[in-house]
């Protein structure tokens, strides 16, 4: 374990599952849980005093719920990852968990390297989109809230900019996304930035809920 090990918090109001997944954590080379909260509340306090890279959100608690959290948490000027963790995958609220900025879901009976891989991928920002676990939740619970053109709704984009917004609402990853504009893979994390920061998106899966709710699917790039 390095200080450069990724830093996790746990969420969850079940003590002996957030002990599992912290003993599961800590036994990983490059990460390190560096705490846990058993309610929306205290996980906002913990979270603002260790700066976490990535928080495990539990949606189901008393008090403050996971849901909220996760608003205030990926509020904050250093926002750390949220995934949530959910016993229910096709469910309302883990649907706008992932609109408020989430960046991916875990279902409890997740398996280990599951749970691993995925805190990986939303450090390094890899594509999230395209678990599918999350991409059908957005499609079964996104309603079109469409007042505007594709083409306003995506003119401060540039014609790049605006190719790879719509390949990433598909679910692709960045290695497929430059298969696809033939660039490199540094060149469209870069694109990948300036599309979320333009449209005030903290995830790729808000990507994928912001095309669906303004009917871009079906945009030309």
């Amino acid at each position: 374990m390095t200080d450069q090990s990724i830093r996790v918090v746990i969420v969850d109001d079940q003590p002996l599952f957030a002990a599992g997944l912290a003993m599961l954590i800590d036994a990983q080379p490059d990460m390190r849980c560096v705490g846990t909260a058993h309610d929306g509340g205290a996980a906002l306090t913990l979270v603002r005093q260790v700066r976490p890279d990535v928080v495990l959100m539990d949606l189901g608690m008393p008090g403050l719920n996971g849901l909220e959290a996760t608003r205030l948490v990926v509020a904050e000027p250093t926002p750390a990852k949220v995934v949530v963790v959910t016993t229910i995958r096709r469910d309302e609220a883990v649907y706008l968990a992932l609109r408020a900025g989430a960046t991916a879901l875990l279902t409890k009976d997740a398996l280990p390297a599951e749970v691993t891989r995925t805190i990986r991928d939303a450090v390094a920002g890899e594509s999230l989109a395209a678990a599918s676990a999350a991409v059908d939740v957005v499609r079964e619970f996104a309603r079109p809230a469409q007042t505007r053109t594709p083409d306003d709704t995506l003119a401060q984009l540039t014609a790049r900019e605006r190719e790879v917004f719509l390949l990433i609402a598909r679910g692709l990853s960045n290695a497929e996304i430059a298969d696809a504009t033939v660039l490199s893979e540094a060149t469209v994390k870069s694109h990948v930035r300036q599309v979320l920061g333009k449209l005030g998106l903290k995830s790729r899966v808000q990507v994928v809920a912001f095309a669906y709710e303004n009917e871009l699917m079906g945009a030309r790039p």
